[in-house]
């Protein structure tokens, strides 16, 4: 990548990863929250819920927003708005208010993937998966990260002036991405409808609403473990320092840090849809394997669960972007960032309840099978026709046979490798 794409790279995966921070950051300090409060399983996914309902439902229509306000100012007001929302909860001793507090922090973080994701889809679109994979793996750093940096706060600070302090960067990043960022990298201009899938429009959309709903279903198990890992790991395994707690769900995330833009470049040489059925199989067994696993070992499967979930996003994303017409983009990545995250909205409160009624592990090993549901789905999904399909898989071939041979498997490692230097 040239010097300037890659400075791009940059900054909209480091935004990416400071929205995952505030997505993750009350998750991570629940079970504090719970002991300071009182609070049930259940009534501690309601509270999270609170964030969810605005961060998982205004996606949509942020979209359509970007189209008339400007993607510039919508991406900058976004973290302003979430930044001084939990600034102010460091003040708040009313859970109401706090509540209410948590529903506007959500409804800053919803203006970013409706925006941040079409934004690299169209900036790149012969590189895609790499790109996209690399742009996730921003948003892994900032899901790897919080869980360190919040543990280490909290544990020297108490959970306020941690809430207080993580505002900061928010405010910051805000300000760089408005002055940083040139009208013309963030043109709406109007493109052309026309796509390189080839089908008819019926079949695109019918695609574009298929793909919604399996993405719906493989996320379940990343919705429901992100919400309660930390609650999981304090009250179901009996880890009672809070920053041990927060560094095993940093296992969570680290895989996502390579998975991304390994899957995400893997996509581009092979199927799309054959990668994701792949990682939905992985994620689902890895999820199951949390619940048998002896604590002691439980970073591995903690692990491995991370690897698929982040490939998961990074091919789900770059496959939506392959049958999305371009100026459907910003429209139809705030649609589906609406349907995938509702289901974090619906698992919150569930998970609660089956965790109350049974126990976490019954909730993990029921998400874990619904997540295989999305794969019949997935094959349904109409991308090429047939005649364009086997010219790309005569392609996948000579690019297999590049990737096996050592110099280019060196040269495309260390690609990789440098673009992540860049994607940070």
């Amino acid at each position: 990548m040239q010097k300037r794409n890659r400075a791009r790279l940059g900054l909209i995966a480091t935004s990416h990863g400071m929205n995952h921070v505030y997505q993750l950051l009350t998750p991570i300090i629940i079970p504090e929250i719970a002991a300071e409060y009182g609070l049930s399983n259940f009534t501690a996914g309601v509270l999270l819920s609170c964030f969810l309902a605005s961060y998982c439902m205004l996606p949509v229509l942020s979209g359509y927003l970007s189209q008339t306000c400007g993607r510039k100012l919508l991406l900058s007001l976004g973290f302003v708005v979430s930044a001084l929302s939990f600034l102010a909860m460091g003040f708040v001793d009313n859970i109401i208010i706090f509540a209410l507090l948590l529903f506007v922090a959500g409804a800053g973080g919803s203006t970013y993937h409706p925006i941040g994701v079409p934004l690299l889809a169209e900036f790149y679109p012969n590189n895609r998966g790499q790109t996209l994979g690399l742009h996730q793996t921003g948003g892994a750093m900032g899901s790897f990260i919080a869980p360190i940096l919040t543990g280490i706060l909290v544990l020297n600070f108490s959970w306020r002036p941690t809430l207080m302090f993580l505002a900061i960067p928010g405010l910051i990043l805000a300000a760089f991405l408005w002055f940083s960022i040139s009208p013309e990298q963030i043109s709406n201009e109007k493109r052309s409808q026309t796509t390189k899938t080839g089908v008819s429009k019926m079949e695109l959309y019918g695609s574009v609403l298929l793909f919604m709903v399996a993405a719906f279903i493989y996320v379940l198990g990343q919705r429901g473990i992100d919400s309660f890992a930390n609650l999981y790991f304090t009250r179901s395994r009996g880890i009672e320092n809070f920053l041990e707690a927060s560094l095993l769900f940093s296992t969570l995330k680290v895989a996502g840090l390579f998975s991304a833009p390994l899957c995400g470049k893997l996509s581009d040489v092979f199927d799309r849809k054959k990668v994701l059925i792949i990682l939905v199989i992985v994620g689902s067994v890895s999820l199951s394997a949390i619940t048998a696993t002896p604590t002691i070992l439980l970073a591995i499967p903690c692990i491995i669960f991370g690897f698929a979930a982040s490939g998961l996003l990074a091919v789900g994303d770059t496959l939506l972007a392959d049958i999305t017409p371009q100026d459907q983009m910003n429209v139809v990545f705030g649609m589906n960032a609406t349907i995938s995250f509702t289901s974090a909205l619906v698992v919150s409160p569930l998970l609660g309840i089956i965790a109350d009624q049974y126990s976490f592990d019954v909730g993990f090993i029921l998400l874990s099978a619904l997540m295989p549901l999305s794969i019949p789905i997935l094959l349904k999904i109409k991308t090429k026709p047939a005649s364009q399909n086997n010219a790309q898989q005569s392609q996948n071939k000579q690019n297999l046979k590049r990737l096996v041979s050592t110099p280019s498997l060196h040269t495309k490692v260390q690609s990789i490798f440098q673009s992540l230097h860049w994607g940070l």
